[in-house]
């Protein structure tokens, strides 16, 4: 009997090794590549997000050992990270692709970082490992896990005005029952004539893909997914609105437990004591 539990124990930390990529939800953690240190394997595309949630994330990366890309034209041009890379986003904006043993400086940003690693069919490297932190400076964070089956949310404030500068994170992990997200009630401050949600500004991610930005009156359509699904509400230095109110839900098996699953990565970002910032 024992033996059996060893073994399915075994099973179950090899098979979370090998995870690739997921929504961090906690305020610290370490993440590495799959089956870090010994080398990643062909053919992956994971994607980690760190939400802000209002706050500051602090980036730093331990270890960066991938396959090398090209050297670039006689020193002329600069190389390219074709093979085996990671790519770093800070909000809509890419930061920096990186290989090789050329690993991202400290990153600090108030804006959703994500990180994309690519690896080819070929050779591989160790792999790597980064940390985060996110600092709230005593605020409480904008935004929310949503782990629940059910919920109704709404926008800081709501319905008064909310506020100026803001910038929240509102995630609902996946899973294989799906979930249906759909918008009650809609007001941001309406576009320039000149420009598209440049103000003020809702942005729904359906996994990777975004499903559109939105603004003014223009609310949201009801959409149903497997996918985790990640809402962000940006907001400039002037005028409020009533802001918005979603809810979700997700249709299960009667007889299914609790889901007691972690977002998919070698590292959840729970938590760690030993962060080496």
């Amino acid at each position: 009997m024992w033996f059996a539990a060893f073994s399915i124990l075994c099973l179950a930390a090899v098979a979370n090794a090998q995870q690739c990529g997921g929504i961090l939800p906690g305020v610290n953690g370490t993440v590495t590549s799959p089956n870090y240190p010994d080398g990643y394997g062909p053919n992956l595309d994971c994607h980690w997000s760190i939400p802000s949630r209002g706050g500051r994330i602090a980036l730093v990366f331990k270890d960066f050992d991938l396959q090398a890309g090209t050297e670039g034209f006689f020193g002329i041009f600069g190389g390219r990270c074709d093979y085996d890379y990671v790519e770093v986003t800070v909000g809509d904006r890419r930061y920096g692709t990186y290989c090789g043993d050329t690993m991202p400086g400290q990153i600090s940003a108030n804006q959703d970082i994500h990180i994309r690693f690519v690896s080819d069919d070929s050779v591989n490297g160790n792999g790597f490992k980064f940390q985060f932190k996110i600092d709230h400076a005593g605020n409480t964070p904008c935004g929310e896990h949503l782990t629940d089956n059910f919920g109704v949310v709404s926008s800081p404030n709501y319905p008064e005005n909310y506020g100026n500068n803001l910038y929240c994170t509102w995630v609902i992990p996946g899973g294989p029952n799906p979930v249906t997200v759909k918008f009650n009630d809609f007001q941001l401050e309406e576009s320039g004539f000149f420009s598209t949600c440049h103000y003020d500004r809702v942005e729904i991610y359906d996994g990777r893909t975004s499903k559109g930005v939105y603004c003014g009156s223009n609310v949201p359509e009801t959409f149903t997914t497997t996918n985790p699904v990640r809402i962000n509400l940006k907001t400039d230095l002037t005028v409020g609105e009533r802001g918005f109110e979603f809810e979700y839900s997700r249709v299960t098996p009667t007889q299914a437990p609790p889901s007691t699953d972690k977002p998919a990565g070698s590292g959840d970002g729970s938590g760690d004591g030993d962060l080496l910032f």
